[in-house]
Protein backbone atom coordinates (compact mmCIF):
# COMPACT_ATOMS: atom_id res chain seq x y z
CA UNK A 1 0.00 0.00 0.00
CA UNK A 2 1.66 3.28 -0.75
CA UNK A 3 2.51 5.34 2.20
CA UNK A 4 0.27 8.25 1.04
CA UNK A 5 -2.89 5.77 1.73
CA UNK A 6 -1.48 4.33 4.64
CA UNK A 7 -1.04 7.66 6.08
CA UNK A 8 -4.74 8.09 5.72
CA UNK A 9 -6.08 5.09 6.34
CA UNK A 10 -4.27 5.53 10.24
CA UNK A 11 -6.40 8.56 10.25
CA UNK A 12 -9.29 7.22 9.66
CA UNK A 13 -8.32 4.50 11.85
CA UNK A 14 -7.97 6.58 14.75
CA UNK A 15 -10.94 8.89 14.29
CA UNK A 16 -12.97 5.40 14.43
CA UNK A 17 -11.62 4.15 17.70
CA UNK A 18 -10.50 7.89 19.08
CA UNK A 19 -14.14 8.11 20.49
CA UNK A 20 -14.43 4.93 22.53
CA UNK A 21 -11.20 6.54 24.67
CA UNK A 22 -12.09 8.95 27.12
CA UNK A 23 -8.75 10.94 28.02
CA UNK A 24 -7.50 12.25 31.09
CA UNK A 25 -8.03 15.94 32.14
CA UNK A 26 -4.80 17.64 31.73
CA UNK A 27 -3.01 18.34 35.52
CA UNK A 28 -1.80 20.98 36.78
CA UNK A 29 2.04 20.60 36.53
CA UNK A 30 5.14 22.03 38.25
CA UNK A 31 8.78 22.49 37.54
CA UNK A 32 10.26 19.86 34.99
CA UNK A 33 11.43 16.63 36.26
CA UNK A 34 14.98 14.34 35.34
CA UNK A 35 12.68 12.24 32.55
CA UNK A 36 11.67 14.43 29.47
CA UNK A 37 7.77 14.63 28.63
CA UNK A 38 4.68 15.78 30.32
CA UNK A 39 5.49 17.92 33.43
CA UNK A 40 5.27 16.54 36.97
CA UNK A 41 2.09 17.27 39.17
CA UNK A 42 1.95 19.99 41.64
CA UNK A 43 0.95 18.02 44.89
CA UNK A 44 0.15 18.30 48.73
CA UNK A 45 0.81 15.42 50.70
CA UNK A 46 -2.50 13.88 50.26
CA UNK A 47 -2.15 13.82 46.18
CA UNK A 48 1.48 12.84 46.60
CA UNK A 49 0.62 9.90 48.60
CA UNK A 50 -2.90 9.03 46.59
CA UNK A 51 -2.57 5.37 45.49
CA UNK A 52 -5.99 4.06 43.72
CA UNK A 53 -3.81 1.24 42.48
CA UNK A 54 -0.70 0.04 43.05
CA UNK A 55 2.57 2.16 42.10
CA UNK A 56 5.33 1.16 40.03
CA UNK A 57 8.21 -0.42 41.64
CA UNK A 58 9.82 -0.98 38.19
CA UNK A 59 8.92 -1.38 34.54
CA UNK A 60 9.92 -4.11 32.49
CA UNK A 61 9.87 -4.74 28.59
CA UNK A 62 6.09 -6.50 27.80
CA UNK A 63 8.07 -9.70 26.29
CA UNK A 64 9.99 -12.67 26.50
CA UNK A 65 11.87 -12.73 29.97
CA UNK A 66 11.25 -8.81 31.00
CA UNK A 67 14.60 -7.97 30.52
CA UNK A 68 14.68 -7.65 26.83
CA UNK A 69 15.40 -11.30 26.04
CA UNK A 70 13.95 -14.53 26.88
CA UNK A 71 13.50 -17.37 24.35
CA UNK A 72 10.10 -18.44 22.83
CA UNK A 73 8.46 -21.58 20.66
CA UNK A 74 6.42 -20.91 18.08
CA UNK A 75 3.04 -22.54 18.43
CA UNK A 76 2.58 -23.25 14.10
CA UNK A 77 6.34 -25.28 14.33
CA UNK A 78 7.38 -26.31 17.92
CA UNK A 79 10.56 -24.73 16.75
CA UNK A 80 12.20 -22.54 19.53
CA UNK A 81 14.27 -18.77 19.16
CA UNK A 82 16.27 -17.15 21.78
CA UNK A 83 16.01 -13.36 21.74
CA UNK A 84 13.92 -10.12 20.44
CA UNK A 85 14.46 -6.99 18.38
CA UNK A 86 12.60 -3.75 17.61
CA UNK A 87 11.77 -3.83 14.11
CA UNK A 88 11.11 -0.84 13.93
CA UNK A 89 12.42 2.06 16.29
CA UNK A 90 11.32 5.19 18.46
CA UNK A 91 10.81 8.53 16.23
CA UNK A 92 12.72 6.71 13.23
CA UNK A 93 10.96 8.02 10.10
CA UNK A 94 9.52 5.42 7.89
CA UNK A 95 7.02 4.25 5.53
CA UNK A 96 4.15 5.41 7.91
CA UNK A 97 5.47 8.52 9.45
CA UNK A 98 7.78 9.03 13.07
CA UNK A 99 6.97 6.01 14.92
CA UNK A 100 5.77 6.77 18.30
CA UNK A 101 6.89 3.74 19.44
CA UNK A 102 8.85 0.42 19.02
CA UNK A 103 7.59 -2.62 17.29
CA UNK A 104 9.12 -5.56 18.69
CA UNK A 105 9.64 -9.58 16.69
CA UNK A 106 10.57 -12.35 18.27
CA UNK A 107 14.33 -13.48 16.94
CA UNK A 108 12.59 -16.20 14.44
CA UNK A 109 11.07 -13.20 11.93
CA UNK A 110 8.06 -13.78 10.63
CA UNK A 111 4.49 -14.85 12.48
CA UNK A 112 6.85 -17.38 14.37
CA UNK A 113 6.12 -14.61 18.06
CA UNK A 114 2.47 -15.25 16.98
CA UNK A 115 0.39 -15.83 20.06
CA UNK A 116 2.90 -15.43 22.56
CA UNK A 117 2.30 -13.32 25.62
CA UNK A 118 2.16 -10.04 25.99
CA UNK A 119 3.20 -8.58 29.75
CA UNK A 120 2.31 -5.23 31.55
CA UNK A 121 5.40 -3.13 32.30
CA UNK A 122 4.64 -2.14 35.26
CA UNK A 123 2.04 -2.04 38.27
CA UNK A 124 -1.21 -0.05 37.03
CA UNK A 125 -4.90 0.31 35.61
CA UNK A 126 -6.25 -1.02 32.03
CA UNK A 127 -8.04 2.22 31.06
CA UNK A 128 -8.57 0.83 27.39
CA UNK A 129 -9.19 -2.65 26.27
CA UNK A 130 -10.66 -2.93 22.57
CA UNK A 131 -11.03 -3.76 19.17
CA UNK A 132 -9.71 -0.79 16.90
CA UNK A 133 -10.65 -2.05 14.03
CA UNK A 134 -7.99 -1.68 10.64
CA UNK A 135 -4.50 -1.77 10.96
CA UNK A 136 -4.72 -1.40 14.29
CA UNK A 137 -6.48 -4.25 15.64
CA UNK A 138 -6.96 -4.83 19.41
CA UNK A 139 -5.93 -2.03 21.85
CA UNK A 140 -4.82 -2.14 25.27
CA UNK A 141 -3.84 1.16 27.40
CA UNK A 142 -2.83 0.87 30.75
CA UNK A 143 -2.15 3.62 32.88
CA UNK A 144 0.90 4.15 35.82
CA UNK A 145 2.22 6.10 37.77
CA UNK A 146 5.62 6.24 39.60
CA UNK A 147 8.03 7.88 42.31
CA UNK A 148 11.03 9.60 40.51
CA UNK A 149 13.64 11.55 42.85
CA UNK A 150 10.51 14.16 44.51
CA UNK A 151 8.56 14.11 42.00
CA UNK A 152 5.04 11.47 41.34
CA UNK A 153 4.91 11.02 37.47
CA UNK A 154 2.21 9.43 34.95
CA UNK A 155 2.83 7.65 32.17
CA UNK A 156 0.55 5.15 29.88
CA UNK A 157 1.59 1.88 28.02
CA UNK A 158 -0.26 0.94 24.48
CA UNK A 159 0.21 -2.25 23.72
CA UNK A 160 -1.25 -3.09 19.82
CA UNK A 161 -2.05 -5.55 16.95
CA UNK A 162 -3.07 -7.91 19.85
CA UNK A 163 -4.46 -11.41 19.40
CA UNK A 164 -6.33 -12.66 22.66
CA UNK A 165 -7.16 -10.01 25.19
CA UNK A 166 -7.22 -10.97 28.46
CA UNK A 167 -7.87 -7.63 30.10
CA UNK A 168 -11.01 -5.74 30.91
CA UNK A 169 -11.02 -1.92 31.67
CA UNK A 170 -10.58 -0.97 35.05
CA UNK A 171 -9.12 -3.94 36.11
CA UNK A 172 -6.21 -3.19 38.11
CA UNK A 173 -2.90 -5.53 36.69
CA UNK A 174 0.55 -6.14 38.28
CA UNK A 175 3.68 -5.73 36.74
CA UNK A 176 4.70 -8.71 34.50
CA UNK A 177 1.29 -10.07 34.17
CA UNK A 178 -0.12 -11.44 30.87
CA UNK A 179 -2.41 -9.00 29.57
CA UNK A 180 -2.41 -10.28 26.10
CA UNK A 181 -1.08 -12.10 23.06
CA UNK A 182 0.94 -11.04 20.32
CA UNK A 183 -1.16 -10.68 17.36
CA UNK A 184 -1.13 -8.66 14.03
CA UNK A 185 -2.70 -6.34 12.25
CA UNK A 186 -6.60 -7.52 11.11
CA UNK A 187 -5.63 -7.24 7.30
CA UNK A 188 -2.35 -9.15 7.55
CA UNK A 189 -0.23 -6.16 6.05
CA UNK A 190 2.71 -7.02 8.75
CA UNK A 191 3.80 -10.01 10.10
CA UNK A 192 2.72 -10.91 13.97
CA UNK A 193 5.02 -8.09 16.79
CA UNK A 194 3.79 -6.47 19.09
CA UNK A 195 3.73 -2.27 19.00
CA UNK A 196 4.64 -0.81 21.83
CA UNK A 197 4.36 3.09 23.00
CA UNK A 198 4.79 5.20 26.30
CA UNK A 199 2.91 8.15 26.19
CA UNK A 200 3.14 10.89 28.52
CA UNK A 201 0.12 12.69 27.24
CA UNK A 202 -2.88 11.03 28.44
CA UNK A 203 -5.22 12.95 26.40
CA UNK A 204 -4.40 11.33 23.17
CA UNK A 205 -6.81 8.79 21.50
CA UNK A 206 -6.14 5.27 21.52
CA UNK A 207 -5.53 5.08 17.62
CA UNK A 208 -3.69 8.53 17.72
CA UNK A 209 -1.26 8.45 15.04
CA UNK A 210 1.38 12.16 15.16
CA UNK A 211 2.21 12.03 11.46
CA UNK A 212 -1.30 11.81 10.48
CA UNK A 213 -2.18 15.01 12.37
CA UNK A 214 1.21 16.98 11.10
CA UNK A 215 2.79 16.26 14.17
CA UNK A 216 7.15 16.45 14.11
CA UNK A 217 9.67 14.43 15.46
CA UNK A 218 10.43 16.94 18.35
CA UNK A 219 6.59 16.71 19.34
CA UNK A 220 6.66 12.93 19.77
CA UNK A 221 9.61 12.96 21.63
CA UNK A 222 7.67 15.67 24.03
CA UNK A 223 4.72 13.77 24.47
CA UNK A 224 5.83 9.91 24.15
CA UNK A 225 8.58 8.26 25.92
CA UNK A 226 11.64 6.01 24.25
CA UNK A 227 10.71 2.67 25.63
CA UNK A 228 13.55 0.92 25.81
CA UNK A 229 15.40 3.82 27.10
CA UNK A 230 12.71 4.36 29.82
CA UNK A 231 12.36 0.99 30.54
CA UNK A 232 15.96 0.21 31.25
CA UNK A 233 16.63 3.40 33.30
CA UNK A 234 12.99 2.77 35.41
CA UNK A 235 13.94 -1.30 36.26
CA UNK A 236 13.87 -0.60 40.20
CA UNK A 237 11.84 2.07 41.41
CA UNK A 238 11.03 2.73 45.20
CA UNK A 239 7.31 3.17 46.46
CA UNK A 240 7.16 5.49 49.62
CA UNK A 241 3.77 4.21 50.25
CA UNK A 242 5.82 1.14 50.94
CA UNK A 243 8.21 3.00 53.13
CA UNK A 244 7.74 1.71 57.30
CA UNK A 245 9.10 5.11 58.22
CA UNK A 246 8.40 8.29 55.42
CA UNK A 247 8.93 12.13 56.17
CA UNK A 248 7.40 14.32 53.14
CA UNK A 249 8.67 18.15 53.02
CA UNK A 250 6.69 20.66 51.39
CA UNK A 251 8.66 23.51 51.08
CA UNK A 252 5.66 26.17 49.15
CA UNK A 253 3.53 25.21 52.41
CA UNK A 254 6.16 25.30 55.29
CA UNK A 255 4.74 21.60 56.41
CA UNK A 256 6.13 18.57 57.25
CA UNK A 257 4.84 15.24 57.62
CA UNK A 258 6.06 12.24 59.15
CA UNK A 259 4.16 8.63 57.87
CA UNK A 260 4.71 5.15 60.20
CA UNK A 261 3.70 2.13 58.08
CA UNK A 262 2.33 3.90 55.77
CA UNK A 263 -0.25 6.18 57.68
CA UNK A 264 0.07 9.72 59.43
CA UNK A 265 1.93 9.48 62.78
CA UNK A 266 2.65 13.44 63.17
CA UNK A 267 3.02 16.54 61.11
CA UNK A 268 5.06 19.95 61.87
CA UNK A 269 5.58 23.47 60.64
CA UNK A 270 9.08 24.16 59.32
CA UNK A 271 11.57 26.65 57.99
CA UNK A 272 14.24 26.52 55.50
CA UNK A 273 17.41 27.93 53.84
CA UNK A 274 18.05 31.52 53.55
CA UNK A 275 18.43 31.23 49.72
CA UNK A 276 15.14 30.42 47.72
CA UNK A 277 14.66 28.03 45.35
CA UNK A 278 16.26 24.73 44.56
CA UNK A 279 19.53 23.64 46.25
CA UNK A 280 22.62 23.85 43.43
CA UNK A 281 25.91 24.36 44.66
CA UNK A 282 27.76 25.01 47.92
CA UNK A 283 27.17 27.86 50.25
CA UNK A 284 24.29 28.94 48.59
CA UNK A 285 22.10 28.42 51.64
CA UNK A 286 19.22 26.78 49.32
CA UNK A 287 16.98 23.71 50.61
CA UNK A 288 17.40 20.92 48.09
CA UNK A 289 14.73 18.77 46.39
CA UNK A 290 14.61 15.41 46.03
CA UNK A 291 14.17 11.68 47.93
CA UNK A 292 16.73 11.05 50.37
CA UNK A 293 17.70 8.86 53.31
CA UNK A 294 18.48 9.62 57.12
CA UNK A 295 21.74 8.19 57.79
CA UNK A 296 22.70 9.77 61.34
CA UNK A 297 20.80 11.11 64.42
CA UNK A 298 22.69 12.83 67.23
CA UNK A 299 21.00 14.42 70.24
CA UNK A 300 22.84 16.65 73.17
CA UNK A 301 25.48 19.56 72.64
CA UNK A 302 26.93 20.38 69.39
CA UNK A 303 30.36 21.97 69.41
CA UNK A 304 31.43 25.13 67.59
CA UNK A 305 30.29 28.86 67.45
CA UNK A 306 27.00 27.44 65.75
CA UNK A 307 26.44 25.14 68.12
CA UNK A 308 23.26 26.53 69.56
CA UNK A 309 21.80 26.44 66.41
CA UNK A 310 21.15 22.54 66.16
CA UNK A 311 18.91 22.95 68.55
CA UNK A 312 20.05 20.12 70.46
CA UNK A 313 18.54 17.71 67.76
CA UNK A 314 20.39 16.56 64.19
CA UNK A 315 18.82 14.29 62.04
CA UNK A 316 21.33 14.07 58.69
CA UNK A 317 20.29 13.48 55.09
CA UNK A 318 22.15 12.12 52.33
CA UNK A 319 22.31 15.07 50.05
CA UNK A 320 23.69 14.77 47.31
CA UNK A 321 21.45 12.14 45.72
CA UNK A 322 22.27 10.56 41.95
CA UNK A 323 19.51 13.04 40.68
CA UNK A 324 21.68 16.12 42.31
CA UNK A 325 24.82 14.01 41.17
CA UNK A 326 23.44 13.73 37.52
CA UNK A 327 22.91 17.67 37.16
CA UNK A 328 26.08 18.77 38.88
CA UNK A 329 28.47 16.09 36.70
CA UNK A 330 26.68 17.75 33.54
CA UNK A 331 27.70 21.14 34.53
CA UNK A 332 31.06 20.00 35.74
CA UNK A 333 30.97 20.30 39.04
CA UNK A 334 31.93 16.95 40.05
CA UNK A 335 33.64 14.17 38.00
CA UNK A 336 31.55 10.85 36.67
CA UNK A 337 33.65 8.73 39.37
CA UNK A 338 32.18 10.56 41.80
CA UNK A 339 29.12 10.86 40.60
CA UNK A 340 29.21 7.17 40.35
CA UNK A 341 30.07 6.89 43.90
CA UNK A 342 27.36 9.40 44.93
CA UNK A 343 24.87 6.80 43.13
CA UNK A 344 26.49 3.61 44.88
CA UNK A 345 26.27 5.55 48.30
CA UNK A 346 22.60 6.37 47.94
CA UNK A 347 21.29 3.27 46.85
CA UNK A 348 22.48 1.58 49.79
CA UNK A 349 21.05 4.21 51.92
CA UNK A 350 24.26 5.20 53.17
CA UNK A 351 25.99 8.44 53.79
CA UNK A 352 26.77 10.26 49.63
CA UNK A 353 29.98 11.83 48.65
CA UNK A 354 30.21 15.73 50.54
CA UNK A 355 33.17 18.16 49.91
CA UNK A 356 32.21 18.87 46.24
CA UNK A 357 31.03 21.54 44.76
CA UNK A 358 27.22 20.28 45.59
CA UNK A 359 28.15 20.82 49.01
CA UNK A 360 26.47 18.92 51.74
CA UNK A 361 25.46 18.53 55.13
CA UNK A 362 22.09 18.99 54.85
CA UNK A 363 19.15 17.47 57.74
CA UNK A 364 16.80 18.76 60.05
CA UNK A 365 17.45 20.23 63.37
CA UNK A 366 16.10 22.85 66.34
CA UNK A 367 17.17 26.42 66.56
CA UNK A 368 18.95 28.27 68.80
CA UNK A 369 15.40 30.03 69.69
CA UNK A 370 11.97 29.71 69.25
CA UNK A 371 10.37 31.34 65.77
CA UNK A 372 7.14 32.93 64.92
CA UNK A 373 5.11 31.38 62.00
CA UNK A 374 4.75 34.45 61.38
CA UNK A 375 7.68 35.67 60.93
CA UNK A 376 10.69 34.89 58.53
CA UNK A 377 10.49 31.14 57.13
CA UNK A 378 14.09 30.93 55.66
CA UNK A 379 16.51 30.70 58.91
CA UNK A 380 18.67 27.76 57.82
CA UNK A 381 21.87 27.39 55.53
CA UNK A 382 19.84 24.96 53.76
CA UNK A 383 18.75 22.54 56.32
CA UNK A 384 14.97 22.48 57.29
CA UNK A 385 14.35 23.80 60.51
CA UNK A 386 11.79 22.76 63.24
CA UNK A 387 10.19 24.47 66.18
CA UNK A 388 11.31 23.94 69.85
CA UNK A 389 8.58 22.25 70.76
CA UNK A 390 8.20 19.95 68.30
CA UNK A 391 12.11 19.09 67.05
CA UNK A 392 12.26 16.41 69.92
CA UNK A 393 8.98 14.54 69.05
CA UNK A 394 10.53 14.33 65.51
CA UNK A 395 13.77 12.89 66.48
CA UNK A 396 12.18 10.59 68.77
CA UNK A 397 9.76 9.12 66.12
CA UNK A 398 12.13 9.28 62.97
CA UNK A 399 14.26 6.46 62.59
CA UNK A 400 18.09 6.15 61.01
CA UNK A 401 16.84 5.02 57.00
CA UNK A 402 13.97 6.63 56.79
CA UNK A 403 13.02 7.83 53.14
CA UNK A 404 12.99 11.51 53.32
CA UNK A 405 11.39 13.42 50.38
CA UNK A 406 11.52 17.09 49.55
CA UNK A 407 9.44 18.68 47.06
Amino acid sequence: MPRILLLAALALASQACSGAHAPAEPRAASSSGPSSGAPPLALDFDEYMRADFAAADGFDFPFGDGRGGGSYTDAATGRSYAGWYAATRFAEHYSLGIHPGEDWNGAGGGNTDLGQPVHAVANGRVVFARDCGRLWGNVVIVEHFFYENHLRREIRSLYAHLGEMRVREGEEVRRRQVIATVGQDPEGLYSAHLHLELRWDATLGATYWPSSDGKDESWVREHYAEPSAFIRSHRTLPVPQSEPALVLVDQGRYRMRLYAGGRVAGEYGVSLGQGVGEKQVEGDNKTPKGMYFVTRKHRGEFPGEYGAYYGGHWVKINYPNPYDAERGRAARLITPAQEAAIKAAWERRAPTLEGTRLGGGIGFHGWAREWPNEGPRHLSWGCVVLHLSDVSDFYERVPQGAMVVIF
